[in-house]
């Protein structure tokens, strides 16, 4: 049930890499000049994003996370529990809503990042660490190492939409 809690509470700062672009949108009559990409400027946009998700998550701004999300059905959140699979941005946007009056005091620490781009700079994946801790039903709660990783993709807006999302707590396994 914790690592519920702690999922759906994520939702609210946090499958396809074309999900954000529809058939008529493609960049297929568009060229792409590689060399003038700006990696470390793209790379600290995404950053940003990530930065801003996490302060949308501690306010419990649902609409602030709407725009970082694409909005499309093709996006996906996995949790940590078995059953924590969203899929389209409807069931994860109802998530959000419906965590963000159930948590208090959120404080989310980013305490490791890595972010990459391909070649074009138009998808970036990400992985993250996070402390989380927060007030439920009048208990502090703490979670620390919890791993979240996920991918964006540019619009043809030229903005970078969250398409899909993971998050993990890890565990110590006693494998002999």
């Amino acid at each position: 049930m914790k690592k519920s809690i702690l999922y759906l509470s994520f939702l609210s700062i946090m499958i396809s890499f074309s999900a954000c672009q529809s058939e008529d949108e493609s960049t297929d009559n568009k060229t792409i000049s590689i060399e003038n990409i700006n990696v470390d400027a793209e790379k600290a946009k995404v950053s940003e994003l990530l930065d801003i998700l996490a302060q949308a998550t501690e306010s419990g701004n649902v609409e602030m996370v709407e725009k970082i999300w694409c909005p499309k059905e093709g996006t996906m959140l996995i949790g940590t529990e078995n059953d924590e699979k969203l899929v389209g941005w409807s069931e994860i946007k109802e998530a959000v809503g419906r965590q963000s009056g159930e948590f208090s005091e959120i404080l989310i620490a980013i305490t490791d990042q890595n972010i990459w781009l391909d070649e074009d700079a138009r998808t970036a994946w990400f992985f993250e660490e996070l402390n989380y801790n927060f007030i439920y039903n009048d208990k502090a709660m703490s979670f620390e190492g919890i791993r979240f990783t996920g991918v964006f993709v540019k619009s043809v807006k030229n903005e970078w939409k969250l398409v899909q999302a993971h998050m993990s707590v890890p565990s110590v396994m006693d494998v002999e």
